[in-house]
Order: structure tokens, then sequence, then C-alpha cells
């Protein structure tokens, strides 16, 4: 939730609940690159490196990855999820969740409707003063912002930092995107008779 403090970025926590998003598999698959062990299982449920796992049958592995390292916390944060955007809402949960990747077919035997969303909010000042509570998140975030870091070449950060930091950078110097990204927008162009991408931006 963004804080929308006074005088600190907001802190914003936008994550999957697996190891890794499904966007991170694409972006390997069309770099033909493997990814790390512990992102995703095969359809028998052993460890691969093989991006394509997920079209064969195969799964996204929860945060943690296995039990050693907190698989079952990852679970517990995707089952809530879950729950909250699909089984509070009467949306298809679970497996019966329609993929939104083109390459694996719906269910054909569907628990609810669609997709379902959870969007939450509260009111700061149903708890204390918002000034106060700026005034807080101001101090929450430079007291992480003062620790000392393990590596004293790179600096402690506090969560959406790196998004806002890439937003400006994206925002100056362009977005860049690797060729077989710019060859399916291209392809979409011609199909929708529209302006095609002119430039492949430098990684």
């Amino acid at each position: 939730m963004p804080s929308r403090q006074e005088n600190t970025p907001p802190v914003i926590v936008d994550m999957a609940t697996s190891a890794a998003a499904n966007g991170k598999l694409e972006i390997a698959q069309r770099l033909g690159k493997d990814v790390p062990e512990g992102w995703i299982q095969t359809a028998n449920g052993d460890y691969t490196t093989d991006p394509h796992a997920l079209k064969k049958g195969g799964s996204l592995l929860p945060l943690g990855s296995d039990r050693e390292h907190g698989s079952h916390k990852g679970f517990g944060l995707s089952a809530t999820v879950d729950i909250l955007s699909a089984v509070l809402s009467g949306a298809n949960y679970g497996p019966w969740v329609p993929p939104f990747v083109a390459f694996l077919e719906p269910p054909t035997d569907p628990v609810g409707k669609g997709i379902g969303h959870f969007v939450g909010a509260m009111r700061v000042d149903g708890f204390r003063p918002v000034n106060e509570f700026k005034a807080d998140m101001d101090n929450w975030v430079n007291r992480f912002k003062s620790a000392s870091p393990v590596n004293p070449e790179q600096k402690v950060i506090i969560p959406g930092e790196p998004e806002l930091e890439a937003e400006t950078d994206r925002r100056k110097n362009g977005i860049p995107l690797i060729d077989e990204v710019v060859n399916d927008l291209n392809a979409v162009a011609d199909k929708l008779s529209v302006t095609r991408l002119s430039t492949t931006l430098p990684q």
C-alpha cells in the first residue's frame, strides 16, 4: 500500500507470490536461456531450469521454492491471495483459474466466473491522525535507509524504490527492448495496420 508520506517515496510492495513471475520465464524463453533452479517444476513435480516447462504442464513454484527456504510461507501468501481474490468474489480459484497465457487451454469444468481480483483500502485516519502517520513513515524509511549495507557498494533500498528509479530512467532514456519483443510487437502492428517500432533500444 502506498504510504504517501511527506518527504520520502511511497513504500509499494508489488510482487508475485511465486518464486518468480511468469514474465521472467517469458524473457528467458525469448533469450533462449535457462532459469534458476527453484523457479519452476515439471508436470511430475521435479525441479527444472527449462523456461518452457510451464507449457508442458509444469507449474511455478511458490515463494521460497522449497520447504528449507520457506515455500510454506509462499504457499500461505498464495492461498490468501486466492481466497480473497477468487473464493470471496465467486470467481474461479486454484487449478480452475483461467490461464492468462495463450498457450494453455482454460479448464473445462469452471467452479466460478472468470478471474477474480481483490482491492483493499484502509483509511489511515481510522487508526491515527494522518500527519502523525506520514511523519512516522518518513522516519521508518529513513531509519532503514541509514542502515549499513553488507556490500558497501550497494545501498539499502525500500520496497518500490527500484521500480521508481526504473520509471525515472525509462521516462528519460526510453524502454529497452530485446529484438524478439520488437519483432512480436511489429507483427501485431502489421496485423492491426498501425505504425511499426523503428528501433531497438540498447539493453
